[in-house]
């Protein structure tokens, strides 16, 4: 005589959703923090001119 539990059917539904919202969370804070990153270190605005003349300063130094 064996006693076995059997899972409730809403027991698998409630673990999930609560998995999936945690998964959603997670993705939705790794995208906010990508998008500040960006923003603050790689955005067009952060990156240096570059022109003939800074090219020609870098390369080719006057004596």
């Amino acid at each position: 005589m064996s006693r076995h539990r059997t899972a409730s059917p809403a027991t698998p539904a409630h673990w999930r959703r609560g998995l999936l919202r945690r998964i959603a969370l997670t993705i939705a804070l790794k995208l906010a923090l990508l998008t500040a990153l960006y923003l603050l270190f790689f955005s067009p605005s952060n990156r240096p001119q570059i022109d003939d003349a800074a090219i020609d300063r870098r390369l080719l130094p006057t004596r």
